[in-house]
């Protein structure tokens, strides 16, 4: 014989129903970002995060979305990283290429892709792009923004809002 729901279970059903219908997807529009295991730049990265990668956003404070990956880890991403939206490549022409490198994306999010570049770089021959590929390299460790985060005192060291 069934028994029925105790009032505690049957709350707890409900509230679990309403977070799944409350929760929205958002989408990572960046080639790449950290998951982070506080709302800060420079907190401890748990999971490098991909352009394309679905996220279930279930919180937010202060410009942080908290997030749970597909894989079940949960933290703090910017919500400049991601967006509500999906994107599909679509062609006409089947001979087309409709698979996109996390370069292609990243960029073609914010309206810059190769041909754009390409195009760019034909009309301004004279720029030279040396140093523009030299800063893309730079890596700063959370340790380093958070030093310069303090010393300048920049953001929630003094730097107000």
């Amino acid at each position: 014989m069934k028994q029925p729901l105790r009032p505690a279970a049957r709350a707890a059903l409900c509230a679990a129903c309403v977070v799944l219908l409350l929760a929205e997807t958002v989408v990572v529009n960046v080639q790449t970002t950290a998951l982070r295991k506080e709302p800060k730049f420079y907190a401890p990265a748990l999971v490098v995060l991909k352009a394309g990668d679905r996220l279930e956003a279930i919180g937010s404070q202060d410009g942080w979305l908290r997030v749970r990956t597909a894989a079940g880890a949960v933290g703090w991403v910017h919500d400049s990283a991601v967006g509500s939206r999906a994107f599909a490549l679509a062609a006409v022409d089947k001979s087309l290429q409709t698979k996109a490198s996390a370069d292609e994306v990243a960029l073609a999010g914010k309206g810059f892709d190769k041909q754009v570049e390409d195009s760019f770089k034909a009309r301004n021959r004279t720029i030279s792009f040396v140093w523009v590929d030299r800063m893309l390299k730079i890596k700063t460790s959370s340790a380093e923004l958070e030093r310069f985060l303090r010393e300048g005192k920049l953001a929630e060291f003094g730097g107000g809002r």
